[in-house]
């Protein structure tokens, strides 16, 4: 796939970006049924996790996991995280970072209830979370990330 076919490369995420690193972009995931749920989007196009260079690899694995995880940790208490790297629908490496909760969270005025808590996650159709919420959510991790 040539880089202008890409919708990543293509699409700016800036209502969704909580930082950016050397070689990464942390985004917010625009549904939020899973509070926290985060993305990491490589900057330049590359496919498979095989593709990364080491410096990529690097700083994902050393710094940008540890550093989100520690952070969801202390605003969100989930307790164990999912992770994907999927590809079906966008061809552009990125990872998913899934908190995942067996009791209910609140945030920002709003119920957060994992409904397949003990069972695999599930993409919703419906995002029921506002855009202020969303952007409570985003900012808090922001301010926690930044640090």
């Amino acid at each position: 796939m040539k880089t202008s076919e890409c919708e990543f490369c293509q699409q700016k995420f800036s209502d969704t970006v909580i930082e950016e690193y050397r070689h990464w972009e942390l985004q917010l995931f625009t549904d939020q049924n899973y509070l926290g749920r985060s993305l990491v989007k490589l900057k330049r196009h590359a496919v498979d996790l095989t593709d990364l260079r080491p410096e990529e690899r690097k700083e994902f694995f050393e710094q940008i996991l540890p550093e989100l995880e520690d952070v969801l940790d202390e605003v969100f208490g989930p307790d164990l995280y999912n992770q994907a790297t999927l590809g079906n629908d966008c061809r552009h490496f990125h990872f998913h970072v899934i908190p995942r909760y067996s009791s209910e969270r609140n945030f920002a005025g709003e119920r957060f209830v994992d409904e397949n808590w003990n069972s695999h996650y599930k993409d919703t159709a419906e995002n029921d979370t506002s855009k202020e919420v969303f952007n409570s959510i985003k900012n808090r991790l922001k301010q926690e990330i930044q640090k």
